[in-house]
C-alpha cells in the first residue's frame, strides 16, 4: 500500500493503481452499481487524446516544462492504447464530470513521474498543476464526449452497413420470387421477396447517409473554455494552438465551437445525435419483426420464408424452432428507444452556466451504439445472410389472393372488381378463375393480366393498361 495525500487528508491506495487520492474517494462514495467508468473504453480513450493535445499545446507555448511534456504526453500514449483499464473504477452515474477528469489527471501524472523517475509519486508532474494546465473538467468532459459520439457513430455506421450488404444480397438472390404481400396483416397485392428485402436494405442505406452527415457534426470542440465559457486560467496562446493539436491527434480537422457559452450549456446536439441511433432502432425491429412474421409456421403460419435454426424452441413440444434472433432484434431496439428517455431525462441536468453533468446522455449514446451495432451484425450473419425462401408457396398463396381483383376493378370498375372477388370468395376459386367464368376479357388477355411476373413490374403493368386499353370500361 501506498500513502496519497488531497485537500481533505491522506489516503491509502494499492500500489498497483495508477488512480490517487480523489478517485479513491469518489469510488467509495459513487458506488450506486458497478458499472464504472472502466467499462467505457471509448470515453476513457477520448479524454487521453484531449489530454495529450494539451499537454503539447501547452509545451508549445511555453507554459509546461518540455521535459514533463513529453512524459505526459507519453503516457497518454499508453492510455490511448488501453494500458490503464482498471484505473477507472468510479460509477459512471456521477463519475462522468470532475472524478472522471481528476482521475485521468491522477493516472497520468503517475505514470508521467515513472517515466521519469521510476517512482509513481515523486517526479514533480502534478495532476492538477500540469496534467489539467490551461483546463477544466467543465471543457475536458463535454469535448471528449463530443468525440466519443463521432466514434460510436461511426461503429453504428460500419454494421449497419454489413446489415444493408446482407439484405442487398437477399433481395438480388429473391428478385424473382413472387409472393403475397399484405396490407394491415391481411392478404393483397403481388410482390416479390427480392423487393421486400431491397426496401429494407433501401431504409438502412438512407439512415447510413444521415448517421454520415450527423457525425459530421462532432468534429468540434471546447477546448479553452474552461470553467464556464470564458476561458479563465488558459495561458496566452493555448486557445489558438489548442484545436490544431486536437486534429493532429484525432487524425481528422477539429474545430472551435462558435459561442464556447453556449457550447458548454447546450444540450440539443446530443439529443438529435441519439435520435439518429433510435431512427435507425425503429427501423431495425420492423425488419425484425417482418423477418419474424413471415417465417411463422412452419406449417400453420405464413410460413414465406425459413430462417436458420439458432436453439431449440420449446422445453415441452418436439421440433419446435422459434425465431430467437429477430425477437433479439425486437427487444435490443427497444432498449435504444428506452435509453432516449434517459437521454433527455439527463440533459434536463444543467443549471445556469453549466450544461448537463449527468452522465446519461453520453452513456446512452455509448450503450445504444455498442448495443445497437451488435444486434445488426448478429442479424446479418446468423439470420439474413442464412434465408432461404418458400418459393413455392409464396407464388401458391400469391395467385389465390382476392386482392388480385384489382386488375378486373382497373378495367371495369369498382363493382365488378367486388363482384368478381366474392365469386372467387364463395366458390374456393382464383379471381383469376372467376374472371374466365364472368368472360370478361379474352382468355389471353386474362392470362397477360393474371401473370403475377407482370403484376410486380410497374413498367410491366402499365404495358398491360395500354395494351388493353379498348376492353376499359370504366
Amino acid at each position: 500500500m501506498r500513502k496519497e495525500h488531497d485537500p481533505l487528508g491522506d489516503m491509502m491506495l494499492p500500489d498497483s493503481v495508477y488512480y490517487g487520492a480523489e478517485t479513491e474517494r469518489n469510488r467509495q462514495a459513487l458506488a450506486a452499481n458497478e458499472d464504472t467508468l472502466d467499462r467505457y473504453p471509448v470515453y476513457v480513450k477520448a479524454v487521453a487524446q484531449i489530454k495529450k493535445a494539451c499537454a503539447m499545446a501547452n509545451k508549445e507555448i511555453g507554459a509546461l516544462d518540455g521535459t514533463k511534456a513529453d512524459a505526459i504526453m507519453q503516457a497518454c500514449d499508453e492510455m490511448i492504447a488501453g494500458r490503464f483499464a482498471g484505473n477507472f473504477p468510479v460509477c459512471i452515474y456521477r463519475g462522468s464530470g470532475t472524478p472522471f477528469n481528476m482521475a485521468a489527471n491522477e493516472v497520468l501524472a503517475h505514470r508521467a513521474n515513472e517515466i521519469l523517475t521510476g517512482d509513481r509519486n515523486s517526479g514533480g508532474v502534478h495532476p492538477n498543476t500540469h496534467v489539467n494546465m490551461c483546463q477544466s473538467s467543465n471543457d475536458v468532459i463535454p469535448t471528449a464526449k463530443g468525440f466519443v459520439v463521432h466514434e460510436e457513430l461511426g461503429k453504428t455506421i460500419d454494421a449497419a452497413g454489413i446489415l444493408a450488404a446482407s439484405l442487398e444480397r437477399k433481395a438480388e438472390e429473391y428478385k424473382d420470387v413472387v409472393k403475397l404481400g399484405r396490407t394491415c396483416l391481411q392478404d393483397a397485392v403481388p410482390i416479390t421477396l427480392g423487393q421486400e428485402f431491397g426496401a429494407y436494405a433501401a431504409g438502412i442505406r438512407r439512415m447510413i447517409g444521415r448517421l454520415k452527415q450527423e457525425r459530421e457534426n462532432w468534429n468540434t470542440d471546447i477546448m479553452g473554455a474552461t470553467a464556464i465559457g470564458t476561458g479563465m486560467g488558459c495561458m496566452p496562446g493555448f486557445r489558438a494552438a489548442i484545436h490544431k493539436k486536437l486534429s493532429q491527434v484525432l487524425g481528422r480537422e477539429i474545430r472551435c465551437a462558435g459561442n464556447l457559452i453556449d457550447a458548454q450549456q447546450a444540450m440539443d446536439g446530443m439529443i438529435l445525435a441519439h435520435a439518429h441511433l433510435q431512427a435507425l432502432a425503429v427501423l431495425v425491429w420492423k425488419i425484425g419483426r417482418d423477418v419474424r412474421t413471415m417465417t411463422s409456421g412452419p406449417r400453420a403460419g405464413l410460413a414465406d420464408i425459413v430462417i436458420p435454426p439458432v436453439q431449440p424452441g420449446s422445453s415441452i413440444m418436439p421440433g419446435k424452432v422459434n425465431p430467437v434472433i429477430p425477437e433479439m432484434v425486437n427487444m435490443t431496439c427497444d432498449q435504444v428507444s428506452a435509453n432516449h428517455a434517459g437521454l433527455a431525462f439527463g440533459a434536463h441536468a444543467g443549471y445556469l452556466e453549466l450544461g448537463s453533468s449527468s452522465a446519461l446522455p453520453v452513456k446512452a449514446v455509448m450503450d445504444s451504439a455498442d448495443l445497437l451495432s451488435r444486434t445488426m451484425v448478429i442479424f446479418a450473419t446468423r439470420c439474413i445472410d442464412g434465408i432461404a425462401a418458400n418459393a413455392e408457396r409464396c407464388r401458391e398463396k400469391a395467385e389465390r389472393s382476392i386482392a388480385l381483383s384489382t386488375m378486373v376493378s382497373a378495367l371495369f370498375g369498382y363493382e365488378v372488381g367486388t363482384r368478381i372477388a366474392k365469386r372467387a370468395i364463395e366458390a374456393g376459386i382464383t379471381c383469376k378463375e372467376a374472371a374466365i367464368e364472368e368472360k370478361l376479357l379474352p382468355p389471353e388477355a386474362i392470362e397477360d393480366l393474371f401473370d403475377l411476373r407482370n403484376l410486380v413490374d410497374p413498367d410491366k403493368m402499365e404495358g398491360l393498361f395500354a395494351k388493353y386499353a379498348p376492353y376499359r370500361k370504366v
